[in-house]
């Protein structure tokens, strides 16, 4: 018997061991059916994703457009508008901003003849959100078009798949082109969209009659030059003639287009990086190779002015020059805090000049901010168009600003960083909500290290580039705009879209 209990006894242990491993491996497969279900989850996010439009405003768009051309019936009153967007240049690459190493007198020469903006504001410190805006008049977040637009089967591509976030710009979006297109403008793109690569966002699709140019940035992907609806080069491509092939096909639209008003929008590849310059350029200029290639582009201005006075259209167009946002890893901000990608000035203040030779008197320095998306209503109003009623257009026309006339300080300037509304610029005075700012580490970590600062109130008059907190000093104009900061976020969250 007692032989029995022992070898029952060693049953027992051997029992346990067993059951160990069987709830071990029940475990393991357990986890292995979690992290497939998980993948399989979020592949299906990818795979799955489509971006859906908005039917209603859709149709209230359609709507929009046939009255504005019933208004018109297809022969437009207004003048033309001529827009040249640089990538990436900086505040301070302008020798009418003050810059010294790089040679700009074509710009120069188109800042003499009209208005000079100081406090001129990109709607976002990066690409693609920046063209939303300048387009539609309203901050890019309306249109959920708060990020940059990656080509399409990119590893960053898939990451806004699986996001849910917008590929393109929504078609219920109007656009600058659509509008003047509808009341009988010619229109023309030139350059480089980064609105969307597929129907129904590609240029052609938004009101413009051609394109010629890249869908991406050029270092996106594998860029091709689109023509209209197709590749015309494939990739790789030539991209050191590039701009004198977008100034080519500017000042032949411009030559065929000068006898009916017309919108020309020439958004330029450069000095977005890779940099490329013409080969009689390279080496000629104080600033290295990024100084050739924005000499290079201030040559395409030239150009532009001298096809509109040879064909009588300058007296009849008005001129707007700008960037999408501040500088890179290259370009001057002009000593102000902050690069692309910053709430900071350096971010998003950018060049603005507009000339209309007769209209805007010479050699004036605007002091008052503005902004890009204040084109589209401006644009309108020169038109003689209406603007639709079913959205908020967050842009202030600039039309009685750019005559001389007295007009109304402008609303408030506000600052995004992908959804986060992160800072609000009234009057002198700026105001930053507490968020991440990338500081200095003398290792060469392979990540931006980030700090939690804020919230600051800045004074711009003394202080441009943002280096001392006067929150303190000015607690009551610190408590007004970090109230009117909090009020856009709880509207935006309330109406994203800004629906009426």
């Amino acid at each position: 018997m007692e032989r029995d209990h022992e070898t029952t006894g060693r049953n027992k242990n051997h029992v346990r061991p067993s059951s160990a491993r069987r709830a071990l491996k029940w475990l393991g497969l357990g986890l292995v059916a979690i992290v497939a279900l998980v993948v399989l989850y979020f592949a299906g996010r990818i795979v799955f994703y489509r971006q859906t439009d908005d039917r209603e405003h859709l149709e209230s768009k359609r709507a929009y457009l046939e009255r504005i051309a019933e208004l018109t019936g297809g022969s437009p009153s207004g003048p033309n508008f001529v827009v040249v967007l640089f990538d990436d240049l900086g505040y301070g690459d302008i020798g009418a901003y003050g810059g010294r190493a790089i040679r700009t007198p074509h710009i120069d020469r188109l800042a003499a003849s009209g208005a000079l903006f100081r406090y001129a504001y990109a709607p976002s410190p990066y690409c693609s959100a920046s063209r939303a805006g300048l387009m539609t008049g309203r901050y890019p977040i309306r249109a959920g078009m708060d990020h940059v637009l990656q080509a399409p089967g990119s590893f960053n591509d898939l990451l806004l798949r699986l996001g849910g976030m917008n590929r393109r710009l929504p078609a219920e979006e109007i656009t600058l082109a659509e509008v003047l297109h509808a009341a009988g403008y010619a229109t023309a793109i030139v350059g480089k969209w980064h609105l969307g690569g597929r129907s129904p966002s590609l240029p052609v699709d938004l009101g413009f009659e051609s394109f010629y140019g890249l869908l991406y940035s050029n270092d996106q992907g594998e860029p091709a030059v689109w023509g209209d609806r197709r590749i015309v080069e494939a990739h790789p491509i030539d991209q050191t003639t590039l701009t004198r092939r977008y100034t080519e096909r500017a000042v032949a639209f411009i030559e065929r287009s000068h006898d009916r008003p017309f919108f020309l929008y020439l958004p330029h590849t450069f000095p977005h990086i890779p940099l490329h310059a013409a080969e009689h350029r390279r080496g000629n200029s104080e600033a290295g190779l990024y100084g050739d290639v924005v000499e290079e582009l201030d040559d395409s201005v030239g150009a532009i002015i001298d096809a509109l006075e040879r064909t009588g259209a300058v007296e009849n167009t008005l001129v707007i020059l700008s960037s999408d946002n501040g500088p890179w890893f290259q370009g001057s901000p002009g000593g102000i805090r902050g690069r692309k990608f910053d709430v900071f000035e350096g971010g998003t203040r950018v060049p603005f000049i507009a000339s209309w030779l007769g209209r805007i008197p010479e050699g004036r320095v605007i002091e008052e901010t503005v902004g890009s998306i204040d084109v589209f209503p401006t644009f309108l109003e020169l038109a003689g168009l209406p603007g639709p009623d079913d959205r908020a257009i967050d842009g202030q026309s600039l039309v009685a600003l750019l005559r001389g006339t007295e007009v109304a300080p402008h609303g408030p300037i506000y600052y995004h960083q992908i959804e986060r509304l992160r800072a609000v610029r009234q009057g002198r005075f700026k105001y930053h909500d507490r968020h991440g700012v990338f500081f200095g580490n003398p290792m060469d970590w392979p990540w931006g290290p980030m700090k939690q600062r804020g919230p600051w109130l800045f004074d711009l008059a003394t202080d441009p580039d943002e280096s001392y907190d006067v929150a303190e000093r000015y607690s009551d104009t610190t408590q007004r705009l970090r109230a009117l900061l909090e009020r856009r976020k709880q509207e935006l969250a309330d109406n994203p879209r800004g629906w009426r």
